[in-house]
């Protein structure tokens, strides 16, 4: 028996205990990488895609309604490969690989473009008119592997870059706001100095030149964001949302069908014409409950029909708060086919603002500096800057006052009413261009003759786009976030998506439609020499479709009736705070990684932190999965996401 007193015995325990080690900041450390992997990639994007559509037609000799719908199947295409780049990492890759193999891919395209522009031969010269076939193939197939590159980085580098975060830590949760707003300031600089310098060498100096640039800059992308591989937090792939809802609406179609055969069975025994529903069960509280007194979309409800009941309560292997949350996410499917043509019209500033301003005169200091015209695109980006805070920190506080408050869709309808008025804008330009050109007021002689009249005039039409976007595509993307359950967030995010991919190909159909009509009937809008086209006209129609559009979306909105969805915390009980591991996933860790789905599992060991167990309201850490992950305040300008 050791004899000696408690004190002699706790010494050597205290000396021997290690001291908590202190924990290095997550931001400093880890973050550096992804928003450097960030700046590079939009630098090199834009660095494309701002001048393209003056590339095809000053150097590839496309007429401009071509060269706008190839532009616009480009940028549409670029806002469709993200949801397969979502699900990929979701459900298999995990995030890093995908954001490192579509980062490959994409630099595979730039580096063909950049060769396109270098290698002689690859671009016609001025005597042989528009590029050949070939040519032509070269060009696109190179857009088209960027923009699969797209697919895997857009919707997945902010939620890689929320990964890194533990929420339970309270450094790590203010730290987390702070990586948003500089992964906000990285997109803006790198974009900015895409349409300003990068586009000012392509202009000036050599399109082989101003293409390597941004291919340099992809490289380097990559390379900083293999850099930190060995710190990275690393989310394994689980059941992606998107899944879920194809195997609901999959299960609902299928049982609709068989209702209805046993429908007419019935009515041929007996004569009975009513519902013929099997019983689902009692709903639970919350999500179901909620839904259970809406009357619309109940046909999705048939996905729990021909189940057999379980022990936690699902049927046919959906519970029925998991087939209500899809039924939340498809009600909001009728908005989203009301703002397709919002993203129809925006497409313009990328397209046909840039041809306009391109046969404008843009020297400046007396004819030493030539505004390239795809940087105006700049005062659309400082008035979405500029005007956020001024809508959310001015706007919306002087009308409550009133008494007055701004629903999401009203927001989203005074932005088609402005978007309207671009449109209005832009027309009213073109015919005081035109005008002048008839008069004689022109600085050259040549094809694509320049008027005399400032570029600056086409600033309004950029602003109030840019007002549009503060209106219509944030109100856009906060009604989809704020609608959505959290579990379904990603999916109601990918309807955001969908829609600019969609309204960016209808845009491109549309220019094809109003080119080849105009051109039948004698009077072709859109030709190679905009001077004698009617641009005016075409930004005419095109603010008339708005209106109409409108009148649709009001009728929509009116029908709409809002849920109050209750947007859970992610949170930890049990007072221990631990940091996500780096590197792979150990198997006690991954219980409480975001995507688990948590709530529809039994309580085991594993699935506890400090011996206490995780509640099932963490639960709703699946909606930060993939598809263009948002912080609380998602008021992102529409090209930078």
């Amino acid at each position: 028996m050791d004899h000696r007193n408690g004190d002699e015995l706790e010494a050597p325990l205290l000396e021997s205990a290690p001291l908590p080690e202190k924990r290095r900041s997550t931001f400093l450390t880890v973050c550096p990488f992804i928003l450097g992997n960030e700046f590079c990639e939009r630098l090199a994007f834009y660095g494309l895609m701002s001048n393209m559509v003056i590339y095809m037609t000053r150097i590839m000799g496309y007429e401009p309604a071509f060269a706008s719908v190839q532009l616009m199947l480009f940028e549409g295409t670029c806002y469709l490969t993200p949801i397969l780049g979502a699900w990929l990492a979701d459900s298999a890759w995990g995030r890093f690989k995908t954001i490192l193999v579509f980062s490959i891919i994409y630099f595979i395209g730039m580096v063909v473009l950049t060769a396109s522009a270098w290698v002689p031969g690859l671009t016609p010269s001025s005597e042989d008119g528009p590029a050949k076939w070939w040519q032509g193939a070269f060009l696109f197939g190179a857009l088209y592997i960027v923009a699969l590159g797209t697919g895997g980085i857009k919707p997945n580098v902010s939620a890689f870059g929320a990964d890194q975060f533990d929420e339970s830590d309270p450094q790590d949760r203010l730290e987390k706001k702070s990586f948003f707003n500089w992964f906000y300031f990285a997109i803006n600089w790198g974009s900015c100095l895409a349409v300003t310098v990068v586009v000012y060498v392509q202009d000036s100096i050599s399109w082989a030149i101003g293409f390597a640039i941004p291919t340099v800059a992809m490289a380097i992308a990559i390379i900083t964001f293999t850099a930190g591989s060995s710190l990275y937090t690393h989310v394994e792939p689980t059941e992606s949302p998107m899944t879920r809802v194809v195997k609901v609406l999959t299960a609902a179609a299928k049982n609709k069908w068989k209702q209805r055969a046993r429908r007419r069975a019935l009515r041929q025994r007996t004569g009975y014409d009513g519902p013929v529903n099997l019983p689902i069960g009692n709903y639970s509280p919350g999500i179901a409950a909620a839904m259970a007194r809406v009357h619309s979309y109940e046909w999705v409800q048939d996905a729990l029909l021909d189940g057999q009941e379980e022990d936690d309560g699902s049927v046919a292997g959906f519970t029925a708060e998991q087939v209500e949350e899809v039924r939340m996410v498809v009600r909001m499917f009728p908005i989203f086919l009301t703002t397709i043509f919002y993203w129809t019209i925006y497409s313009q500033m990328g397209s046909f603002f840039v041809m306009q301003g391109a046969n404008m005169d843009r020297n400046m200091f007396g004819g030493r500096f030539v505004i390239p015209s795809a940087s105006l695109s700049l005062f659309n980006t400082i008035s979405i800057i500029a005007l956020i805070p001024v809508y959310d920190r001015g706007v919306v506080p002087l009308l409550q006052k009133f008494g007055i408050k701004i629903t999401h869709l009203q927001r989203i309808g005074w932005g088609l009413f402005v978007c309207m008025l671009s449109m209005l804008a832009g027309g009213a330009v073109e015919m005081v261009r035109l005008s002048l050109f008839k008069q004689g007021h022109v600085l050259t002689d040549d094809k694509n003759a320049i008027v005399d009249m400032s570029v600056f005039w086409q600033i309004p039409q950029y602003i109030l786009v840019g007002l549009s976007e503060v209106l219509a595509s944030i109100g856009q993307l906060e009604f989809f976030y704020d609608q959505a359950p959290d579990v379904m967030r990603s999916c109601s995010m990918a309807l955001q998506l969908l829609s600019v991919c969609i309204g960016s190909y209808l845009s491109g159909a549309l220019v094809a439609a109003i080119s080849s009509l105009s051109y039948r009937m004698g009077c072709n809008w859109l030709p190679q020499d905009l001077n004698y086209g009617r641009l005016d006209l075409f930004f005419l129609l095109l603010a008339g479709l708005t209106a109409v559009n409108m009148i649709w979306f009001w009728y929509v909105a009116m029908h709409y009736r809002y849920k109050d969805v209750k947007h859970a915390q992610k949170r930890y009980v049990g007072g221990t705070s631990l940091k996500p591991p780096r590197g792979p996933v150990p198997p006690w860790a991954r219980a409480r990684e975001v995507g688990i789905p948590i709530s529809h599992r039994r309580p085991t060991p594993e699935m506890t932190i400090g011996g206490s167990p995780i509640l099932p309201e963490d639960d709703v850490g699946l909606y930060g999965r993939s598809v263009t992950f948002v912080p609380e305040s998602p008021s992102l300008p529409a090209n930078f996401r």
